[in-house]
């Protein structure tokens, strides 16, 4: 009877497998952000500023150590999930930084021009440096800065395109494309240079956005940065091009999908299946793939699956760089209840087969 029982005790220990679990959890300044977050701006050599403020992220993370017993074996692993919030920091609690002092100085964030040249400004608070702003200290009398914010080259389903960047200030701005003819002589941007505007009316076709920043009082003193849109009118056979079957790759694994025509005229589906690896549960193969594509050309995708209890959920995003290449990154989450969410972040390419 002993021997019966024993059995019977061990049995049901590898049974049940219940998840004892240890949790830890502490809380970090993890990264500065210099306000605006741009990567340069633009000042002239006559002494001109330009204030900066910083933004903090507060992480806060937390470990539980899973458990499962088992008569044959004993599994441990442990998962960390990281939350992360933001919140304003005085500029005058930061070490400023300017890697040339002679070109631009800078004090509680406020940067001023002494020089034509480049530097470098950051701020430090403890152990934790922001990222660095190149300031571009120009000449009085020279062509102003200018630069636009990528993506330079855009595939679109829709006969027009924002526009944004940085242009020094005082400079006359103007944003053109003679095909379809676009024109804006003056146009407007903020204190910081910043600007955001759209551009309407695109001829179907291959074309070119010319934007350009003026000096003020010499029109022979200029600076021009262009940016190509391939705007495709949809269900045309250009457009229809994309449609097919892809195959996708994300380090070194491949998953397929499908692009075809929507029942929405402006827009194409995708669908399609993706496998993850997830840390403590393993593989999930098929992963179903769901979701469209913006007339601006976007991908937008919803990623869905149960398994074992596990309720998988995430989103993959992207764009394309041609009719037959494209690229973006996904995110998704395994859920039970009971234990800790599980997440996990990469990148993918993809071509159509």
């Amino acid at each position: 009877m002993k021997l019966i029982i024993g059995i019977f005790s061990a049995t049901i220990l590898f049974m049940s497998c219940v998840p004892e679990e240890e949790a830890k959890s502490n809380i970090n300044y993890s990264s500065l952000k210099i306000q605006p977050e741009v990567d340069s701006v633009f000042l002239r050599a006559n002494g001109e500023s330009r204030q900066f403020s910083i933004m903090g992220s507060i992480v806060s993370v937390s470990e539980r150590t899973i458990k499962n017993s088992g008569v044959m074996t004993d599994a441990e692993f442990t998962v960390r999930q990281i939350d992360t919030t933001y919140q304003s920091v005085d500029a005058s609690s930061a070490e400023w930084v300017s890697t040339n002092s002679s070109v631009a100085s800078v004090s509680n964030g406020l940067v001023t021009a002494r020089s034509p040249g480049y530097a470098a400004i950051s701020a430090v608070i403890g152990t934790t440096s922001s990222q660095s702003i190149v300031v571009n200290v120009r000449p009085v009398d020279t062509a102003p800065g200018l630069s636009l914010d990528p993506p330079y080259n855009v595939i679109q389903f829709e006969n027009f395109s924002s526009m944004s960047g940085v242009v020094q200030q005082n400079a006359v701005l103007s944003v053109t494309e003679p095909n379809s003819g676009f024109s804006n002589a003056n146009v407007a941007y903020s204190s910081d240079g910043t600007f955001n505007m759209t551009v309407t009316g695109l001829n179907p076709g291959v074309r070119t956005i010319t934007v350009r920043a003026t000096h003020p009082t010499n029109s022979a003193l200029f600076t021009e940065r262009y940016k190509t849109v391939a705007y495709y009118q949809p269900g045309t056979p250009a457009a229809n091009a994309i449609v097919g079957d892809w195959l996708g790759t994300t380090l070194g694994k491949n998953f397929d999908f499908t692009i075809s025509n929507s029942i929405i005229p402006t827009r194409y589906d995708i669908n399609g299946t993706i496998e993850i690896h997830f840390e403590g549960i393993g593989t999930v193969q098929g992963i179903q793939l769901t979701g469209i594509i913006n007339p601006n050309g976007t991908i937008d995708v919803t990623l869905a699956k149960s398994h074992n209890g596990f309720s998988i959920s995430g989103k993959l995003n992207g764009s394309f760089k041609t009719l037959g290449t494209g690229e973006g990154e996904y995110s998704a989450k395994a859920e039970k209840s009971g234990w800790p969410k599980i997440s996990f972040n990469e990148k993918w390419t993809a071509v159509k087969k």
